[in-house]
């Protein structure tokens, strides 16, 4: 990020650093038995992964293929089937 200047470079680095400052303090706990404490981690995880995701990872994905080959990615969506 840092290298091709990615404009949102330094939020999209934060949010990685929060993440694992939140592992580092909460591996101890869960390696001294609050597997709680754990389990609560992972939910939040699950929670702010999909639009970390579908925000800053994305918009990286666009940049390094705008500046590597002049153009966007392509995504694929998966939709669920739909109940009958």
């Amino acid at each position: 990020m840092r290298e091709t200047c990615f404009p949102a470079r330094e939020c999209h680095i934060d949010e990685h650093a929060a993440v694992l400052r939140s592992v580092d303090e909460v591996m101890p706990a869960v390696a001294f038995g609050n597997t709680a404490l754990g389990r609560a981690f992972v939910a939040e995880l699950q929670r702010w992964f999909p639009a970390h995701a579908d925000y800053l990872d994305s918009a990286l994905a666009a940049w390094m293929c705008k500046r590597q080959y002049g153009g966007k990615p392509v995504v694929l969506h998966r939709h669920p089937p739909v109940a009958s």
